[in-house]
């Protein structure tokens, strides 16, 4: 899931708790931080958010106003709110206008944590109740919603994958995201893809743009690899080893971070997008 943060100045001690919960989960993302209520606004309506604490207290607009003014922009993340000291009537308000929970400062980390499991399953709850909807209309429209929305999930998906393994802004990062999103978009594996309608190129623009592309997802072997050591017992960071690189690469490139190989795994950027496309469905 990915978390917003928009905490009162001088108030790091909540926003670092935060984070530190909510990143010790592989499935979690932070996509921004603010102390700028004009700031969480303008994010709210460029980044993909699924939850966002928001404090009450903050210069120009208070959390409830900040919220309301997201929701009438059409843009519904769930919204946890944090404040120091409320009274009943401003708390029922916040519910009101449709905060999902509310946290007391300083902050609890069980209750943060209890906080985050709830909200996540509301999440999971409000997507399952609409594939029932949609699967009860039986609309052609709705269908098509379904499959464009579909699609557009396993991009954002595929996206999340590339963030946790470090490599959206290498130099292949750009044409990384249009094979990606061409592979969804069109249903292709990777060996279906006509590079040269879809890039332009010829034979040597297509080696230059694999060269670029291998290099980035070699960096997310190394990545991978560097968890691995960290979190070996870790099921997601197992699971990528082995349907992005093969497991074998990556054993290989940690023997070869730990100085026990004088070379490190391969890479086969066959395998990586095929796998990538698999992964971003679950």
């Amino acid at each position: 899931m990915n978390f917003y943060i928009v905490n009162n100045n001088g108030d790091d001690n909540a926003t670092e708790l935060l984070r530190n919960i909510i990143e010790n989960d592989f499935n979690n993302s932070i996509v921004g931080t603010t102390t700028d209520p004009q700031q969480a606004f303008d994010d709210a309506m460029r980044l993909s958010i699924d939850i966002m604490f928001v404090d009450y207290a903050m210069p120009k607009m208070n959390g409830i106003d900040l919220v309301r003014r997201i929701q009438d922009s059409r843009h519904y993340p769930h919204f946890i709110m944090m404040a120091t000291a409320i009274d009943p009537e401003t708390r029922t308000k916040a519910y009101k206008n449709g905060i999902d929970f509310f946290l007391e400062k300083p902050l609890n980390i069980a209750e943060v944590k209890t906080v985050i499991k709830l909200s996540g399953q509301n999440i999971d709850m409000s997507k399952r109740l609409l594939q029932i909807l949609d699967l009860v209309s039986g609309a052609a429209t709705n269908s098509n919603t379904v499959a464009i929305s579909y699609k557009e999930k396993k991009k954002e998906n595929a996206r999340s994958i590339l963030r946790f393994l470090g490599i959206t802004s290498g130099n292949g990062g750009q044409e990384i995201n249009s094979i990606i999103s061409m592979m969804i978009e069109r249903e292709l594996d990777f060996e279906e893809i006509n590079f040269a309608e879809a890039f332009g190129c010829d034979a040597h623009g297509k080696k230059i743009i694999f060269q670029r592309v291998r290099r980035d997802i070699r960096s997310g072997l190394s990545n991978l690899a560097h968890m691995c050591i960290d979190y070996p017992e870790n099921d997601i960071i197992l699971e990528y080893a082995n349907n992005l690189y093969e497991y074998k690469n990556v054993h290989n490139e940690i023997a070869y971070l730990q100085g026990q190989r004088t070379s490190g795994g391969q890479v086969s950027i066959k395998h990586f997008f095929n796998g990538l496309v698999q992964e971003s469905s679950k």
